[in-house]
């Protein structure tokens, strides 16, 4: 039984008397919830705002891996967007452009060009010329600003500033070099060059290293050595492997396959792994008797022609160098951690008179490497980059054989 007297409600039952002033008359508690109500309509907001979220910082690099911009990105539908300042710093400081916000065009001039956009479609129609690009994603509005999709640096930079573009996606990377800078001159073409790929162990009893999932070294490092081996038929490049198939081969038989193929660069290629989960990365080496670790009892006893045969070896070291250099370029494009090199005594490069790198992908036995290493996509970039460096490599050298102006 209740009654009514001055706006206050009387209740006989205590306990509903409780209940009744806490829902009803407590201030703090209906300003918290207030308070609750808007930060969740703000975080409502947020993710229906186009669900744009922001992005690491997109990198602009050069042929040598030397920044050139550090532009800021968002990320909307799975696409990477960059602002039109960003386009004005990477491809013409003098550009300009025009929004038209009703009807949501843009107008870039640069170059000498003119290119209309429209927001939301991806074709970009280029003036005088008349020249249509379809980007693979559309510009879109981001916080009333016109963005310009990722799209639009790696299809249209080649076209304006006569580079080619390699784009890595996971570290938000673009590197831009001159066309052809690195294509072999025509004083030793790429068919006087026979590269040796040696894919590291093979056979049943020879597996390699062994990850958790069963990934074994021999086949990862032969699937990449015969990537890298395709990547080359078209440039007319002579590269040959020590081994095609699952198949154990000796270091002599390796040495065989180099020397009957009178090779020029040997690329051998493997897997590390450690007691440590930690260590990861890739790592490059050369064979130097006079590395690291040294060995002086054991050298001082060897034979007189084992003390040639490591003389020998060492004279290709410079060049060694040079191709281990143009390994450590390309691939720090794909690795977060730094591409090292090692000089050490190696048996792997014994006997090998030529320039000589021993390639360790990654350890097997780090979880971030291994998810990398069991990627086809991921060994498809690391041939890419590998044969990258062995065009570097040639062009540099045949630009020392070229005669010199007082030569000619």
């Amino acid at each position: 039984m209740t009654r009514q007297k001055s706006n206050v409600v009387y209740i006989k039952n205590p306990k509903e008397m409780r209940v009744n002033r806490r829902l009803v008359h407590h201030p703090l508690i209906a300003m918290r919830n207030a308070v609750y109500a808007l930060f969740f309509v703000v975080c409502i907001s947020c993710i229906v705002d186009n669900g744009v979220a922001q992005e690491p910082d997109v990198h602009f690099i050069d042929a040598d891996g030397k920044t050139i911009a550090e532009v800021p990105a968002q990320l909307k539908d799975e696409t990477v967007y960059l602002s039109i300042d960003a386009v004005k710093q990477v491809f013409d400081p003098a550009m300009t452009y025009q929004y038209n916000h009703p009807r949501k065009r843009l107008t870039l001039r640069m170059k000498g060009k003119q290119l209309r956009l429209q927001m939301d479609k991806p074709t970009i129609n280029i003036d005088p010329g008349g020249e249509i690009v379809t980007l693979s994603a559309p510009p879109v509005i981001i916080g009333q600003q016109p963005m310009v999709p990722i799209g639009f640096f790696t299809q249209l930079l080649p076209l304006f500033n006569d580079v080619e573009v390699i784009y890595n996606p996971s570290l938000r990377r673009i590197q831009m070099r001159p066309k052809g800078a690195w294509m072999p001159t025509e004083t030793a073409g790429p068919q006087n060059w026979a590269i040796i790929i040696d894919p590291g162990h093979g056979g049943v009893d020879d597996t390699g290293c062994q990850a958790s999932t069963g990934l074994l070294e021999k086949d990862v490092v032969l699937a990449l050595a015969k990537q890298i081996q395709q990547l080359n038929k078209p440039r007319e490049m002579q590269v040959y492997l020590t081994r095609q198939t699952d198949t154990k081969k000796t270091h002599f038989e390796r040495i065989q396959v180099a020397n009957r193929n009178q090779g020029r660069l040997f690329l051998s290629l493997h897997c590390n792994a450690s007691f440590s989960p930690h260590e990861k990365g890739i790592k490059i080496y050369l064979n130097n008797p006079k590395g690291q670790l040294r060995f002086p009892s054991t050298i001082g006893q060897a034979p007189a022609g084992q003390r040639l045969k490591i003389l020998a070896q060492a004279n290709f070291l410079k060049q060694s160098r040079d191709f281990a250099a143009d390994l450590q370029t390309e691939l720090n494009f794909l690795t977060e951690i730094p591409v090292t090199i090692t000089e050490l005594p190696l048996i792997a490069l014994s006997e090998i008179y030529m320039p000589g790198v021993v390639l360790e992908l990654g350890y097997l036995s780090n979880a971030e490497d291994l998810e990398q290493l069991s990627n086809p996509e991921y060994i498809t970039s690391v041939a890419q980059a590998v044969t990258r460096a062995i065009q570097r490599y040639i062009s540099s050298a045949n630009q020392s054989l070229l005669p010199t102006a007082s030569e000619q």
